[in-house]
């Protein structure tokens, strides 16, 4: 409590004088986030380039650049095909919502473009998150937040071809955005939002609790979290006109086994579901319930303890909060809380209280050490899975 006491008051201390505000503080956002995504990049390279030296299938091994696109494997190919088809490929496919293959599409299509897409939304990401965890607790803490997400356990799909990188880049646009007063603009985000991943809907209740606080009372600009659902709007006309439904993505979401429990029930399912401790089953289960236990205890220090935030932070509580209560309620393909892991990078919340939590230095290691490593691995894991095993 103290050295977070101490580094908050040494922050305030050296902050810049009001003329320099304005544009120092996003240079250093620029900045911290371009030496976190370059770190990152090159641990994914090598990664990647032991993971070819170490191929032993049949065949010739693959040369280094198709070690790099087998970070668009599995649902990232999906997004490529729908890039540059469209989405009469399948029943299955307008799960996928369309603003990511969009952006693919603009840029070329193909899986060069979509990790491109996802490399620009990741740097994007980083600076937006290390510019609100600044706003709201000081550069330490921004930094930290910044280099805690990229080595999340599960912090590689940032950087891969799926949507992680690009979701999270308008959530926490939307967040910062509302947080600041630029209603119009943070509804507009939300609206991307809700054409990249149909749980940006639950940006409307931070970004309502965050309005009611500022302004007391309803005005004009309430009208601006009505933009939020426009995102999932627009894509369910265009399922009407093209695909015959304007529910056409939900009933998509039955081909993948896609369910919704009562809040917590698919979290006990996922537990009971583990067999043995060598058992794959076990071991997903193990990742996914895991990260979301931790994540549930993080968000509680939100509320209690020395880490406790402010009032005035309720927004980025309740938004950790509806994240963490959907994952915990979804079922796909039979296994309970599949993808929980990656999809809890989404509550913004828990970065910022282990940031915080980092001020101490043996947290801090603890947390790269741990975080960097059982990335690695699991970038390994997801790798094989394309064609160290294929």
């Amino acid at each position: 409590m103290n050295a977070v006491v101490a580094e908050r008051e040494l922050d305030i201390l050296v902050e810049p004088a009001p003329a320099e505000r304005l544009r120092r503080p996003w240079r250093a956002a620029f900045l911290g986030a371009l030496a976190v995504w370059s770190a990152s990049v090159v641990v994914h390279l090598a990664v990647g380039a032991f993971a070819w030296l170490t191929y032993r299938g049949n065949g010739p091994a693959p040369d280094l650049w198709s070690v790099a696109l087998a970070w668009n494997g599995w649902d990232a190919g999906h997004y490529v095909r729908i890039a540059e088809s469209g989405y009469h490929l399948g029943p299955g496919f307008p799960a996928f919502f369309p603003l990511y293959p969009m952006l693919i599409h603009l840029f070329g299509g193909g899986p060069g473009a979509a990790l491109f897409v996802a490399h620009a939304s990741a740097y994007g990401a980083l600076v937006l998150l290390y510019r609100l965890a600044d706003y709201e607790f000081g550069p330490r803490v921004a930094q930290r937040a910044a280099w805690y997400l990229a080595v999340f356990p599960m912090g590689f799909f940032l950087f891969i071809g799926y949507n992680e990188s690009l979701f999270l880049l308008l959530v926490v646009g939307a967040l910062y955005a509302a947080r600041r007063g630029h209603w119009w603009l943070a509804g507009t985000l939300g609206a991307f939002s809700s054409a990249t991943r149909l749980f940006g809907l639950l940006l409307i209740l931070p970004l309502a609790v965050e309005y009611l606080r500022q302004r007391g009372r309803m005005r004009a600009d309430v009208l601006s979290l009505a933009l939020v659902p426009l995102g999932v709007v627009g894509y369910s006309v265009y399922c009407l006109i093209e695909l015959g439904s304007p529910v056409q993505f939900s009933i998509a979401q039955d081909e993948w086994g896609r369910r919704y429990t009562f809040p917590g029930q698919a979290w006990l399912i996922a537990v009971r579901q583990m067999g043995g401790p060598l058992d794959k089953a076990t071991l997903g289960a193990v990742l996914d319930a895991g990260t979301i236990l931790i994540a549930v205890v993080l968000l509680i220090l939100c509320l209690k303890g020395p880490f406790k935030f402010r009032r005035d932070q309720l927004y980025l509580v309740v938004q950790g909060g509806i994240t963490l209560v959907m994952l915990m309620s979804t079922e796909v393909g039979g296994r309970s809380m599949q993808s929980a892991g990656r999809y809890a990078m989404e509550a913004v919340a828990i970065f910022l209280v282990l940031a915080r939590m980092g001020a101490h230095q043996t947290v801090d290691r603890v947390v790269l050490v741990v975080g960097a490593s059982l990335q690695a691995v699991l970038l390994v894991i997801f790798m094989a899975g394309t064609f160290l095993v294929a």
